[in-house]
């Protein structure tokens, strides 16, 4: 895993999203080899390239390829009739698992929709809202926005607004988060994020480990991240790993609201260990 740190912190130095995303499939198997989908992915974005070759210049025609390249060649589904969205599948949030399965979650396709603009060099912000992904394309004339899970549907800035007001009233607050602009460090987090979140509904500590320590080497000063691997190492039964993990939370959020918890977790860890000794 230490290896796989190490090559996904080089991914984001150089913004490398294509390699960095497929790098998060170690969580699910730390001998996973990611060159076959690099070349995949490579070839897929040539394909597309080729497509919109007469008309590079103009972002719809590039785009159109894009679409016609990921949700037709390569057969990737998103929004369907057929397949209901499960929040809880891990296999949606594997890029390479993406590619085999042909089934997404928003968040995994607005992350390969990245890698193909960028890959084509459009010029892009990906906008999260709650619960899905929108890309905004610069052009020279009006921007427009594409619904990656939506068969990168075309919207308006009208249409745009409406999925806005959609998302206020789901939400039913006014909050930062609902409209944010994500980059290529922050959809892979958000990938190893929710794989943390799912592995430890499951109780699956070890997956669940991996994807906390991806997530403390992308972000070393969060104690939130340092706190929950010492929670997932106390229940693997690695107490002193555990405890400076904890320790370490309790000396830097010492007003948190789970204080009192992580206090209590670490007496039990303590007398546990004096019961050893």
């Amino acid at each position: 895993m230490q290896t796989a740190k190490a090559a996904l912190l080089d991914c984001i130095r150089d913004n490398n999203l294509l390699e960095g995303s497929l790098l998060v499939g170690q969580i699910q198997d730390s001998a996973f080899e990611i060159q076959s989908h690099v070349d995949l992915l490579e070839h897929s974005i040539e394909q597309a390239r080729v497509r919109a070759d007469k008309s590079k210049d103009d972002p719809l025609a590039v785009v159109e390829a894009i679409n016609h390249v990921i949700f037709k060649v390569l057969s990737i589904e998103g929004k369907s009739d057929k397949h209901k969205q499960v929040i809880d599948d891990p296999n949606r949030y594997y890029l390479h698992l993406v590619l085999e399965k042909k089934i997404s979650s928003p968040l995994c396709l607005a992350v390969l929709y990245c890698i193909f603009a960028e890959g084509l060099g459009l010029s892009y912000e990906c906008l999260a809202l709650p619960s899905y992904y929108l890309m905004r394309i610069h052009s020279e004339g009006v921007d427009f926005y594409i619904d990656v899970f939506d068969q990168g549907k075309l919207l308006s800035q009208e249409d745009f607004q409406k999925k806005f007001r959609s998302a206020l009233h789901k939400s039913r607050m006014l909050s930062a988060s609902l409209f944010e602009k994500v980059n290529s460090t922050q959809l892979i987090s958000r990938l190893a994020q929710q794989l943390k979140h799912i592995y430890i509904l499951r109780s699956q500590a070890v997956e669940a480990l991996r994807a906390v320590e991806i997530l403390t080497s992308l972000f070393p000063d969060n104690p939130e991240f340092t706190r929950d691997r010492g929670i997932l190492y106390c229940e693997m039964e690695y107490f002193s790993k555990a405890m400076d993990d904890l320790k370490h939370y309790l000396d830097v959020r010492p007003q948190a609201e789970d204080v009192h918890e992580i206090k209590k977790l670490t007496q039990m860890l303590k007398g546990y260990r004096e019961i050893l000794n």
